[in-house]
């Protein structure tokens, strides 16, 4: 029989309702049967990826090309499980799920109900996890909003040597970085605080105090229907390689100068990939997908307009590229 407390909270109150409509059992007090309430999981809304079709279609497609029976798979912060599922329909030897959040035991629910089986989930920080054998494949989606803030290269190249088999895959592995102007709809933009007026009051002297401000006042996180329009043609400000990059692969500074291709106001500096499993096979990140539901940075400035064919240079500092509060950019 399995243990009730490895049931998520939707199994249990399933079973509560079974059993209360059963003669004797109606007559307990089923609270000694079964909990109330756990502290386990519930599905989480947040998770992007599961709402985006083209992501969905580029995992599936993904691990009927890579994924192949005999093989030990791991899935790092298994999540809602659409990397697991789909890496579980080609039917490896060995399948890690390795996630240290309660979304775990939803997961497994998932897969129960599912007919999924010959799953290992695992609660565990994944660069804490020590398989006991190498793993063939790597699957993740340690994508932050602003792409690196969720650790995803020193975490990922961590993994790649302590779990990776010699010639084994990182799905996804490769990784093309854009840091476009973008004009923003109207009601999408929230000007800096000393920009803004009330009767009776002027803000603009808190400019002086810009150097002091928390770093993080001068990002935010926006939506593809937030934007408006890129002022010029998006180009990759640089790309790398999971599978064969170093520790130091990363770029600290960026820079371009570009020809505006559309008139408007620049509000910011959108900061979108695009994520390949080979030449062929990838989805993007990017404001230019209407249906995509993942947030993106945004590094904001003051607004300044610029005209068609005019010369927009840009330059990033990325002293730690995990660390957005250490950022610094600007334009002209």
């Amino acid at each position: 029989m399995p243990n009730l407390l490895d049931l998520p909270r939707q199994a249990l109150m399933d079973l509560r309702s079974r059993l209360s409509h059963l003669p004797l059992v109606s007559q307990l007090p089923l609270r000694n049967v079964v909990p109330d309430s756990l502290s386990l999981s519930s599905p989480a809304p947040q998770d992007s990826a599961l709402s985006d079709p083209a992501r969905v279609l580029a995992w599936q497609k993904a691990c009927e090309r890579y994924v192949k029976p005999g093989q030990v798979v791991m899935d790092v912060c298994a999540g809602a499980g659409l990397r697991t599922f789909a890496a579980a329909t080609r039917h490896p030897r060995r399948l890690y799920a390795v996630d240290p959040s309660r979304l775990l035991d939803t997961t497994q629910w998932v897969a129960r109900r599912n007919g999924l089986e010959h799953i290992d989930f695992v609660r565990a920080q994944p660069w804490s996890f020590q398989a006991p054998e190498k793993v063939d494949v790597l699957l993740h989606e340690l994508l932050g909003e602003a792409l690196f803030d969720a650790g995803l290269v020193p975490r990922m190249l961590d993994l790649r040597s302590r779990l990776l088999k010699p010639g084994g895959r990182i799905l996804p592995n490769r990784f093309e970085v854009f840091v476009e102007p973008v004009q923003l709809r109207e009601e999408a933009c929230l000007p800096f605080i000393w920009s803004q007026r009330i009767p009776g009051v002027d803000y603009s002297c808190l400019q002086t105090l810009r150097e002091a401000m928390n770093p993080s006042y001068f990002t935010r996180m926006v939506r593809s229907y937030e934007v408006d329009h890129l002022l010029c043609e998006p180009e990759p400000a640089f790309a790398f390689d999971l599978e064969t990059m170093t520790a130091e692969g990363l770029p600290q500074r960026v820079r371009y100068e570009r020809p505006v291709m559309e008139e408007g106001r620049v509000d910011g500096f959108c900061l979108f990939y695009k994520v390949a499993f080979d030449a062929e096979l990838s989805f993007t990140v990017s404001p230019l997908r209407g249906q995509n539901p993942a947030g993106m940075t945004l590094l904001r400035v003051d607004p300044r307009e610029f005209a068609r064919y005019e010369t927009l240079a840009f330059e990033l500092e990325l002293p730690d590229p995990g660390d957005v509060g250490s950022w610094r950019w600007h334009f002209r």
